[in-house]
């Protein structure tokens, strides 16, 4: 009796194991398939000047009569010089439509120029949100 419950509960675990593993095509390792209702919009590519300011408690710039949102800078406020509210940036990227609001666009950032200064972010691993996506970065 005591062997049959071991052998019991080991099945129940080693079964546990192997349904617990992710099929294909599940989120995973880079290379795997997104699903279409997470794949990400091709965005256009924009240049826009500006100084930066707070807008609705989200770091933007207003350029050529549009307003437009551009989270990845929190990031590297501190670490690039002159990077701060009221800086006279320039920036180089593609503009998505903002869900929520639709008279403002989202900016995803390839280059930015502060203070003289070029700053490539054209090989970042970009996603929806500050985790670069859904389940966080593919490191």
């Amino acid at each position: 009796m005591k062997k049959m419950s071991v052998l019991l509960i080991l099945a129940l675990v080693v079964g546990g194991f192997a349904v617990a593993q992710p099929g294909p095509g599940a989120w995973g390792p880079q290379g795997r398939p997104v699903p279409p209702a997470f794949a990400q919009p091709q965005g256009q590519l924009v240049k826009v000047d500006g100084t930066l300011s707070l807008i609705n408690g989200r770091i933007g710039l207003k350029s050529g009569g549009k307003t437009y949102y551009v989270p990845m800078l929190g990031k590297y406020a501190g670490f690039i010089e002159g990077l701060k509210e009221g800086a006279y940036v320039k920036l180089e990227g593609y503009e998505f439509p903002y869900p929520i609001a639709p008279e403002y666009s989202m900016l995803r950032v390839t280059k930015l120029t502060v203070g003289g200064k070029d700053y490539d972010f054209s090989n970042l691993p970009y996603g929806y949100g500050p985790r670069g996506g859904m389940m966080g970065r593919r490191w």
